[in-house]
């Protein structure tokens, strides 16, 4: 009996000894292989001054009604915030966005920066300074390793952010080219917005060029590029029912093609209509999809908070923030699956608009709440309710004396929530003289300095004057209606966030995730 009990000792001793070994190799491979899942999430235009204005909004827009003052101004029912859950990662650092030749950078530096950890000039797509050498991508490492790769937009697929992971190219608007890229880089997973190199708009290529510079003749109809993805093994899905039916394990490109607006975007969160994918859905489907033994990398970007800002349409760039954060939960509850195995970080390229949560006109006091009372976007605005008053009343050379009639002020009510007769006699002058910009025709060549810093280069005098409104009221401004320089936040949760922490350059945000994801990145 002893000799056995001694002979069980010795083999259970053993036994311990190969499960220790066993696990601690377990830990070096795993150690050696590095993160297995990695999200990179880009809010296009998105710092610290957007995700903050959602959360304050969330916060406020939540507090009762308060008609008689009960909670007083400064009291703690009026004020705070709600937390995103981008805000909820455990790690904060905090990025430079600067591109090699311009200290306020554009979307495509910004994001070679992030795809490539290198800094490149405005307009490159992937490619160095002298747009003459293409960069290695995160994404086409990963893929190298064995790794499925995912890219989702909510805009075009071929634009300036989405095609840094996978375009190599000297100017952002070669479209045309950019979207054969997609094929060419046989990815797994491409989602949201659909082509611009793709489509023929009133009988013109709706496209910047090519390589060359000039329309390529090769750019047609019977030559485009989403029938290229078709034939070369790409499912091409153009609604909900079909992504969602999607079997795993074929090359996929998906996009809800009646849903699109006219820059083959998604529409702003605010005007989509519930059959349509959401931002979202996409990331979600996009993970049911790309879920294998081997890993993979997913880089999903909220790129229309960035156009609502140009615009300064707060409301419209609010909720798109909301929609990208709702993707963002999606990473997060795979990662509560797989917290040793995954990688969140979340960041933005830039800020846009110069946000500001503070107006001269409201001091201290905000309403963000008042934002609730906007039932749309400037776009869809633009393209509905000032579009049928354009068509009812006409756009000719008016004069400064044209006042607004009930039609458009019932739509100023129902797209915005302003009732004229309440509104101060300044404010009326402002609307009044953008009415008549507006309904004179006034294009966007030949606007004049002051009308540039009123209006923007582009956009209708009368929309972004009642958004602007809109703002003040709530307490929020927009300096800009262009891009800015200021830092943006990083947010990292899982395998190796720690490599987050601190101030760096934006390209430190690429090597960092090469470093978490054991990748060469050596550009």
């Amino acid at each position: 009996m002893c000799k056995l009990s001694l002979l069980k000792k010795v083999v259970i001793c053993l036994a311990l000894v190969g499960m220790i070994a066993g696990t601690a190799q377990a830990r070096r491979f795993q150690r050696y292989r590095g993160a297995k899942y990695v999200f990179l999430f880009i809010g296009d235009g998105m710092a610290s001054p957007q995700i903050h204005a959602t959360e304050a909004y969330l916060a406020q827009s939540a507090q009762p009604d308060d008609p008689d003052g009960d909670l007083g101004e400064n009291s703690l029912g009026s004020a705070g915030v709600s937390l995103l859950n981008m805000s909820s990662l455990p790690v904060v650092g905090l990025q430079m966005s600067y591109a090699d030749n311009r200290f306020i950078t554009g979307s495509a530096a910004s994001a070679t920066a992030l795809a490539c950890g290198e800094k490149t000039s405005i307009g490159a797509i992937a490619m160095d300074s002298t747009k003459s050498v293409d960069y290695t991508t995160i994404s086409e490492l990963a893929k190298a390793k064995g790794m499925k790769v995912g890219v989702v937009s909510s805009v075009s697929i071929d634009h300036a952010t989405p095609a840094c992971f996978y375009a190599h190219e000297a100017e952002r608007g070669y479209y045309w080219d950019i979207a054969n890229d997609l094929t060419d880089s046989g990815f797994d997973y491409f989602a949201g917005g659909g082509m611009k190199g793709e489509r023929i708009k009133n009988g013109k290529r709706y496209y910047a060029g090519n390589k060359a510079g000039v329309a390529d003749p090769n750019a047609t109809p019977e030559n485009d590029p989403v029938q290229y993805a078709r034939d070369n093994g790409y499912v091409v899905i153009t609604n909900k029912t079909d992504l969602m039916n999607q079997v795993p394990g074929r090359k996929v490109f998906a996009y809800s093609k009646d849903y699109l607006d006219g820059s083959w975007a998604l529409p702003y969160e605010m005007d989509r209509d519930e059959a349509d994918v959401s931002l979202a859905e996409y990331t979600a489907e996009g993970i049911r999809l790309l879920d294998n033994p081997k890993g993979f990398f997913m880089m999903v970007e909220a790129g229309k908070i960035d156009w609502a800002c140009h615009a300064n349409d707060a409301k419209a760039a609010i909720e798109d923030t909301i929609a990208f954060d709702e993707a963002i939960a999606e990473a997060i509850e795979f990662y509560n699956q797989h917290p040793k195995d995954t990688l969140i970080v979340v960041t933005g390229d830039h800020e846009c608009g110069g946000l500001t949560l503070g107006f001269a006109g409201t001091g201290y006091h905000t309403a963000y709440e008042i934002l609730d009372n906007q039932t749309m976007s400037y776009e869809k605005f633009d393209w509905t309710l000032m579009s049928e008053h354009k068509a009812a009343f006409g756009v000719t050379d008016w004069d400064n004396a044209t006042d607004m009639n009930d039609d458009i002020k019932d739509k100023m009510l129902a797209a915005f929530g302003l009732i004229y007769d309440d509104l101060s006699v300044f404010q009326q002058q402002k609307l009044e003289e953008a009415y008549d910009k507006t309904m004179g025709g006034f294009g966007s060549e030949g606007r004049q300095e002051e009308d540039k810093i009123l209006y923007g280069s582009y956009y209708e005098p009368f929309t972004v004057t009642c958004t602007h409104i809109m703002n003040n009221l709530s307490g929020f401004v927009f300096t800009s209606y262009s891009h800015t320089g200021v830092p943006v936040p990083v947010f990292a949760q899982g395998r190796e966030a720690y490599r987050f922490d601190g101030k760096y350059e934006n390209t430190e945000v690429a090597k960092r995730i090469a470093q978490a994801m054991r990748l060469n990145l050596n550009n």
